[in-house]
């Protein structure tokens, strides 16, 4: 960030509250403990690797203050051979230690000055133990209008999320984010989500081998000045399926896996108060490199009236 021995300007004072907002978080990260630190690791289930180097005890809510808090971070290996995954729009149900970086591109904006928007979002998430993480997220995006100059701004935010449930059938969690407005593109209001995310095996239900079932339930809180009439609460929700077909040291296409989300939002409150949007997703996954993964997708509205054409997702992770 540049410096300037001026009086600061607008955009200079936001970037500072950006920073001061998100320093807690990358400091609560850095100053783990150094036991918890130098003990070592299992392997990361949502990686390219194979089976976790030691068995894991079963952290359930019955256990959730007596489990989990003073061991390591692992990430579960399931038997079966079924992995859990972080994907592109449900909430996801454990703990990472990972770099991810996301790019999506909505086309064909309806009702809308802007014609098109581009999001890069970057964000590191780093589980502490088996029961606690926390994640510093940032974030541009350029709105191009259908005529004139384009508008583009950052935005951040950062989020802690709990481990509830992490046994061989299922996973559970549940996450607090918390985002500033991207002023530089007109918002306004600092984003407040609390959300519960959940995983399934569906081999030892259904003996349907690789499959997983995913679900997450989102209720958001936005704070701050806004149009009259506008929302200020809504929830999202999701539900998705994915079927692995590789195995995990396939070159190239490792652990390749398809998947489909069904995500769906609805408005609270405001002159909207109802309304509901949802999009279909399918995509895939795949690790090209130990620890390092691609996916692809794109939304689809269901819907009507369609909010736009369509949306172009392409995520790239390095777990660590």
């Amino acid at each position: 960030m540049t410096e300037t021995t001026t009086a600061p300007s607008p955009r200079s004072a936001t970037r500072k509250r950006r920073w001061l907002f998100l320093a807690p978080l990358l400091v609560a990260g850095v100053a783990a403990s150094p036991a918890m630190a130098q003990e070592p690791r299992t392997k990361t289930g949502d990686s390219y690797s194979g089976a976790s180097e030691v068995a894991l005890s079963d952290l359930t809510l019955g256990n959730f203050f007596a489990e989990g808090w003073h061991q390591p971070w692992a990430k579960r290996e399931r038997a079966d051979g079924t992995p859990d995954m972080a994907l592109l729009k449900v909430t996801t149900n454990f703990l990472e230690r990972e770099l991810r970086l996301d790019y999506a591109h909505t086309a064909d904006v309806k009702h809308s000055r802007f014609q098109s928007t581009d999001l890069i979002n970057g964000l590191i998430a780093y589980g502490l133990d088996r029961r606690i993480m926390l994640e510093v997220i940032s974030n541009y995006q350029w709105n191009t209008p259908r005529t004139g100059a384009g508008v583009s701004g950052a935005g951040g935010g950062g989020l802690v999320r709990f481990q509830l449930v992490d046994t061989e059938l299922n996973s559970l969690a549940f996450q607090t984010r918390v985002a500033e407005p991207n002023r530089s593109i007109g918002q306004t209001q600092t984003s407040i989500q609390n959300g519960l995310a959940g995983f399934t095996d569906m081999y030892p239900i259904l003996g349907l081998p690789r499959v997983g079932f995913y679900y997450s339930l989102v209720y958001e809180y936005l704070y701050g000045n806004h149009a009259k009439g506008a929302r200020s609460n809504d929830i999202a929700y999701d539900v998705s399926v994915a079927k692995t077909w590789t195995p995990p040291n396939t070159p190239i296409f490792g652990n390749f896996t398809t998947f489909l989300e069904a995500f769906a939002t609805t408005d609270l409150n405001g002159t909207t108060v109802g309304h509901t949007a949802t999009t279909l997703t399918p995509g895939v996954r795949f690790w090209f490199y130990p620890e390092n993964s691609f996916t692809f997708g794109v939304d689809v509205p269901v819907t009507h009236p369609y909010p736009f054409g369509n949306v172009f997702r392409a995520t790239y992770i390095l777990n660590f």
